[in-house]
């Protein structure tokens, strides 16, 4: 079982995943643990805006679009007009056609993993996101 807040790990990125299947929050929550990566866990859209404002702010959230109660493209819509909430950098994870109308509008994220998506490329784009975000140096 995820715990609800993780405390964090040698000055890794805090890292959010708002996924509704628990064997992709699982397998995704292991790989960034094992990284280093502090994580926390919503399996639905309302329940991830309430971790956003309870927990320690993360530092980058990864996002289903395909979810029960409110969808991926609400989630980012509130947490855009919640002030506390608005720059926190998130990457869509879902298998959305791009051009669908669950899809949320250009700006409100940062990047896009398509499922099925290679765990090594999201590794790769969390820490380039984090990155930039916490003021660690790139690894080429």
């Amino acid at each position: 079982m995820i715990k609800q807040c993780i405390k964090k790990v040698d000055d890794m990125a805090h890292v959010m995943i708002i996924e509704d299947e628990p064997a992709i929050v699982m397998v995704i929550s292991e790989m960034l643990s094992d990284e280093g990566y502090e994580v926390t866990a919503a399996y639905d859209g309302l329940s991830g805006l309430r971790k956003l404002r309870e927990c320690k702010k993360p530092d980058i959230v990864l996002l289903d679009l395909n979810m029960p109660g409110i969808n991926g493209r609400e989630t980012v819509e509130r947490m855009r007009s919640d002030a506390m909430l608005r720059d926190i950098p998130v990457v869509l994870v879902t298998g959305t056609v791009y051009n669908s109308v669950d899809f949320p509008p250009e700006g409100t994220y940062q990047d896009i993993l398509e499922k099925p998506f290679d765990l090594l490329e999201m590794l790769k784009k969390i820490k380039s996101i984090s990155e930039g975000r916490c003021g660690f140096k790139k690894i080429s």
